[in-house]
């Protein structure tokens, strides 16, 4: 249900309070007040969007300049808090005064319903249009920043922490479950610190085979193997200075586990078929959502390497553990993808983003971009009437495994079994595709199809009808 916005009536008449509550009780939520003590008091308790004032208020309820200096208080202390004040009906005079000392709008006495109903209707949504352009603009100068959005405590937490950790040389270990933003807190720990005006390079180590990754890592000489037929420098000497991010770093391969834990050591190298020690002066960054402790104890991950990047670690947060972020993240979403598709959309309703808020989001930010592109391409006019692909439980259930939250599904009548399976695994390579950027063979590769990952993703989208992008 969406939370109702707050309204505080400050008046000294009881009657007067009443008749205020009851007309606006139904669109909003009401507090009251009989005087300024008590006004002071619900707003410090509370979380107020509108405050409606009666001029006229004890002490001296003949004389409106003690509600007038009150409005002068509220306006500095509380400026993006609006005002609407209550006058008598011949006191227009005295209303205009009031909008000049910055009063949203005004209303007399006796109450005219409708009147007091459209008054505090415009003013409400003067005030929350005046607050989403302050939101998206700081999204947007928050974009261009590196900066993480979101003013929940988790957020607020991330943040501090990022920018604690973004002035030291350590090495950083970046933890959270797909889509969640590990290459964002990257690039942010990189914007904040001294490195800033130099390199960033970015790398996928899952998508890459051990030559690939040692040849674009280290360089390589003139020669050093079939097609090298000039010398190329590798990432670490093209962001000396900078910093270099390892995405899905549990990808790597041990032996290039090993040459990498040389350079950060000694922070020497050398280029693939070449005998010349290189230096280079690199911050490493690295991301993972594997359980990489299980890794080292199986083997599969070297413990010494581990210790190394593991100096600083990060945890980002899943998409359901900051969820009063989503209406800031969606706006924000939705304004850039706009752009890119040259529309201009209308702000998401609240009937929308209480639906989005319902969902679990096991593809966290990431899936949430692509629900809202989707929504944006769809969209015949200029706002977004539906929201076309939420395939999943619309409840956030933290203690259920994907299969689990998918049999929720189900409907009570049954199902077959052979139509439940293939409806199963066409979400389930459709999820494959999403999380990887619809590259096939990494997909392929996530879902566990080993050597012939591509062939065996490109067989299962012919046979669902899976619209495959422009990538390998």
């Amino acid at each position: 249900m969406t939370m109702k916005r707050t309204v505080l009536v400050v008046d000294d008449n009881d009657i007067n309070r009443l008749n205020l509550k009851l007309l606006l009780k139904e669109n909003y939520q009401v507090l009251e007040a009989g005087d300024l003590e008590g006004a002071d008091q619900m707003l410090s308790g509370h979380r107020v969007d509108l405050v409606v004032l009666d001029l006229a208020l004890p002490p001296e309820p003949d004389n409106p300049e003690i509600g007038m200096a009150y409005l002068a208080r509220l306006r500095k202390e509380s400026p993006d808090t609006p005002v609407v004040v209550i006058t008598g009906h011949d006191e227009r005079a005295m209303a205009m005064r009031a909008q000049k000392l910055g009063a949203q709008d005004f209303f007399g006495k006796p109450f005219d319903p409708d009147e007091v109903k459209a008054t505090i209707d415009r003013s409400m949504t003067a005030r929350w249009q005046a607050v989403r352009e302050q939101e998206m603009q700081r999204a947007l100068e928050s974009q261009v920043n590196n900066d993480l959005l979101g003013n929940s405590e988790v957020m607020q937490q991330l943040k501090a922490l990022v920018e604690q950790v973004a002035g030291a040389p350590s090495t950083v270990l970046i933890r959270g479950e797909t889509g969640t933003g590990k290459e964002l807190v990257a690039r942010r720990l990189h914007a904040a610190s001294a490195r800033a005006k130099q390199p960033f390079i970015a790398i996928n180590c899952a998508a890459m085979s051990t030559e690939l990754l040692e040849s674009e890592l280290f360089g390589y000489e003139k020669g050093a193997f079939a097609g090298a037929g000039e010398r190329k420098l590798g990432w670490f000497e093209r962001a000396s200075g900078g910093t270099l991010f390892l995405d899905e770093v549990a990808g790597l391969p041990l032996q290039v586990q090993g040459k990498l834990l040389r350079v950060l050591e000694s922070g020497e190298f050398s280029r693939l078929g070449g005998d010349a020690v290189l230096t280079s002066d690199v911050r490493l960054i690295c991301s993972t959502r594997a359980d990489l402790e299980a890794k080292v104890a199986d083997g599969s991950f070297r413990d010494d390497f581990y210790y190394r990047i593991h100096v600083v670690g990060i945890v980002v947060p899943p998409l359901r553990d900051h969820i009063d972020d989503l209406p800031l993240l969606a706006e924000a979403i939705l304004i850039r993808k706009a752009a890119l598709c040259g529309k201009r959309m209308q702000p998401l309703s609240d009937e929308i983003l209480e639906r989005l808020g319902r969902y679990s989001w096991p593809g966290n930010v990431r899936e949430l971009e692509n629900v809202i592109e989707r929504a944006v391409v769809l969209a015949t006019g200029d706002t977004v009437d539906s929201i076309p692909s939420l395939a999943g439980p619309q409840v956030i259930a933290d203690d259920l495994d994907p299969l689990q939250q998918w049999l929720l599904q189900l409907p009570e009548t049954g199902i077959r079994a052979e139509k439940a399976v293939a409806h199963f695994e066409k979400q389930l390579v459709q999820s494959a595709l999403d999380r990887n950027h619809h590259i096939k063979a990494r997909a392929g590769r996530w879902l566990g199809f080993g050597d012939r990952a591509k062939d065996k993703m490109r067989y299962l989208c012919d046979k669902y009808g899976i619209e495959l992008q422009e990538n390998p």
